[in-house]
């Protein structure tokens, strides 16, 4: 082959090389499996803070009460100090007790995103209405002891599809940090079993109209057997 034919045969290769630039491969994606991409996602959604300014905890989710679990967590505070919701959502209910149950006293139900729900309990006042759209940090009501309490406190609990749940697990702060020493001890000695999610009166549990009817027929039972007692010496 002449010099000339291949010194041009090399400069045409040597153009090809450059009008055709080479293709970069794609890096792989860093895409984390389905289990832990769903717990990020939760995480990142779930991020409550603490409904009060200050206050300590008094008893926390799981510790011993009796034979049972205590169901939420309490927060000792006075009289009148203002509640926030832990993280945005839809007031779902505000009422004198929830589902029927007049232990929790003045109650604020709040649905967040992921089925989760607050519940805030024993309330001097509510500050939110149903259907109110409220923001973390909001104020929602003022604390008090309203219901079956002993003195003045707020009362959170939380649930995950209408299942009752540790409101800890979703908390910013850690709560040990300024708890009360008997909190300390009582959850140390917890009980497993923890109190089933509130129902509506009549399903479930007997309901306060079964209860009655209840008490009333044993009350009629025992009028009925001091006649007959009574008869009986007579004769």
């Amino acid at each position: 082959m002449p010099k000339i034919t291949h010194l041009l045969l090399m400069a045409v290769l040597a153009a090809a090389n450059v009008m055709q630039p080479a293709v970069a491969m794609p890096e792989p994606l860093d895409i984390p499996p389905p289990q832990e991409e769903k717990e990020t996602k939760e995480s990142l959604l779930q991020q409550w803070r603490l409904p009060l300014e200050g206050g300590r905890v008094s008893s926390f989710f799981g510790a011993a009460r009796g034979r049972r679990a205590h169901g939420g967590i309490d927060f000792s505070v006075p009289h009148n100090t203002p509640v926030m919701a832990t993280n945005d959502g839809t007031v779902v209910a505000s009422s004198m007790g929830y589902l029927g149950d007049r232990k929790y006293g003045n109650v604020v139900v709040i649905e967040h995103e992921g089925g989760l729900r607050s519940l805030y309990a024993h309330l001097n006042k509510r500050n939110v209405s149903v259907g109110d759209t409220v923001a973390a940090g909001e104020l929602i009501g003022l604390s008090g002891a309203t219901g079956r309490a002993t003195g003045p406190h707020l009362h959170l609990e939380a649930y995950q599809d209408g299942t009752r749940i540790d409101p800890n697990r979703f908390m910013l702060a850690n709560l040990e940090d300024n708890a009360l020493p008997s909190a300390m001890h009582a959850k140390r000695t917890g009980v497993e079993e923890v109190p089933p999610a509130p129902h509506k009166a009549g399903k479930g549990k007997k309901g306060k109209a079964s209860r009655v009817a209840s008490d009333k027929a044993s009350k009629k039972k025992t009028q009925v057997a001091q006649k007959t007692g009574k008869s009986r010496k007579q004769a």
